[in-house]
């Protein structure tokens, strides 16, 4: 039976393990790239290669090319916010809204038990440790996406904050309807969780 040669079926596989990728979708990225020629190609081999000199934040656990990510070197933020989120990319989210200025720590995932992610598998017991590290930190802001996984993570971060600094404020995301939506297309739930969440004007 015949089969792609060797080097491009090597591709296929290693494609097919990203997350979201199945074997068809592996075949026709890989396909894809053989078909730009080699320069797309040595470009491409080059940019994964270069992951090899990004690691993790010691701070805050934010992907960094050095043991101290930007945000956290940065001494000009607010030093009383922390602001917990799932993954390194809600941290450049975040940060394109322009309205936060404080510091992160990142998760690395929500509690999930049917997928065997426990809380001690994430940074949880680490960010409390880190909100009791200096008396700066005066709110937790919990940017943490409201889903079952979700709404279970933030108890317990919640809870670990708690049992080593009860004084910190611990607030979390407002959820309800999104600006510019038309109360007719909102679902039930979402609109029932803003009407919940109002606020005087």
């Amino acid at each position: 039976m015949y089969n792609y040669p060797y080097p491009l079926q090597k591709l296929i596989n290693e494609v097919s393990k990203l997350p979201g990728v199945g074997p068809k979708m592996a075949e026709r990225i890989s396909l894809y790239i053989l078909k730009r020629g080699q320069t797309f190609s040595e470009t491409f081999s080059a940019a994964l290669l270069g992951i090899k000199d990004i690691g993790w934040c010691k701070k805050c656990f934010n992907v960094s090319s050095e043991p101290i990510c930007e945000i956290c070197a940065d001494t000009e933020r607010n030093g009383s916010l922390l602001c917990v989120v799932e993954g390194p990319e809600d941290v450049i989210t975040v940060e394109r809204t322009g309205k936060y200025n404080g510091y992160y720590a990142v998760l690395h995932g929500l509690v999930n038990p049917l997928n065997n992610v426990l809380p001690e598998n994430l940074k949880i017991r680490e960010t409390a440790e880190k909100a009791n590290l200096t008396s700066k930190v005066k709110e937790i802001i919990l940017a943490i996406n409201h889903t079952v996984e979700g709404d279970a993570t933030c108890l317990y971060v919640a809870d670990a904050v708690r049992q080593i600094n009860t004084s910190v404020k611990i607030s979390r995301l407002a959820k309800g309807l999104p600006s510019g939506s038309d109360i007719k297309y909102a679902d039930e739930a979402t609109l029932g969780q803003a009407i919940i969440e109002r606020k005087e004007i």
